[in-house]
């Protein structure tokens, strides 16, 4: 288990709506500001209003808002909700070699181009590549993590392609980032996406590798990474 410690402090504010896809409203120091969610799932079971959350500060010209919205607590769980962390996390377990099956392999590239689409690691062992792309989960419902809580076009054509791959003889894989620390198990949200639990299941049996990975926010500064939980059950 290998912990990350955030180097910027995290200012605390209140969850008050959310305004569109990628903006939020949020109560700081008594002032209704903006906030960009880093985040394009529905996060119905996370963002409930008055929850805390944690923002980092981004006061950059020409943003519409002056924060980053990086984790809501929720319930008493706190659940990191900025995606990225989730695949800058990834990268760190792969060059820790925390996943027993990637040890020997380096990443050679990131966000890489592959069949109009992008995956998020291209990795390297050797002559034998290794393409594998990572997915937030913040949503978890009984202790069953659950992904993905919206229907995901994106999600489906990054399956589709990691399938295409592993028929032709690459190595590929899918990691789930299980983003709070009340998961037991995964599992893919049949309800909400049939097509894509379909073709999940789908392409496990035809080779295409399963990861996953917990991050647990440890406010107000450190977040603790644990490979290999928890276990997926398709």
């Amino acid at each position: 288990m290998a912990s990350v410690k955030i180097l910027e402090r995290l200012e605390t504010g209140t969850f008050l709506r959310r305004l569109n896809r990628f903006m939020v409203e949020v109560e700081l120091r008594g002032n209704k500001v903006l906030a960009h969610l880093p985040n394009s799932g529905r996060l119905h079971t996370v963002l409930v209003p008055q929850a805390n959350v944690f923002l980092q500060s981004r006061r950059h010209n020409g943003r519409k808002s002056a924060y980053d919205l990086f984790a809501v607590d929720c319930l008493g769980v706190p659940v990191i909700v900025d995606t990225r962390f989730s695949t800058l996390a990834a990268k760190m377990a792969i060059e820790e070699k925390a996943l027993p099956l990637l040890e020997d392999y380096q990443v050679v590239g990131e966000n890489v181009k592959v069949n109009h689409a992008r995956l998020d690691f291209l990795l390297q062992r050797g002559d034998h590549r290794f393409f594998l792309e990572v997915k937030c989960v913040t949503q978890v419902v009984d202790n069953i993590a659950m992904f993905p809580d919206a229907p995901t076009t994106r999600g489906r054509k990054h399956l589709y392609i990691l399938l295409n791959f592993a028929q032709k003889g690459f190595d590929t894989g899918i990691l789930f980032s299980v983003q709070r620390s009340d998961a037991n198990a995964i599992t893919p949200n049949w309800e909400i996406d049939p097509a894509f639990s379909k073709l999940l299941h789908k392409a496990v049996g035809k080779g295409v590798m399963v990861f996953t990975q917990m991050l647990i926010f440890q406010p107000p500064d450190a977040v603790e990474l644990r490979p290999n939980v928890p276990v997926l059950q398709l």
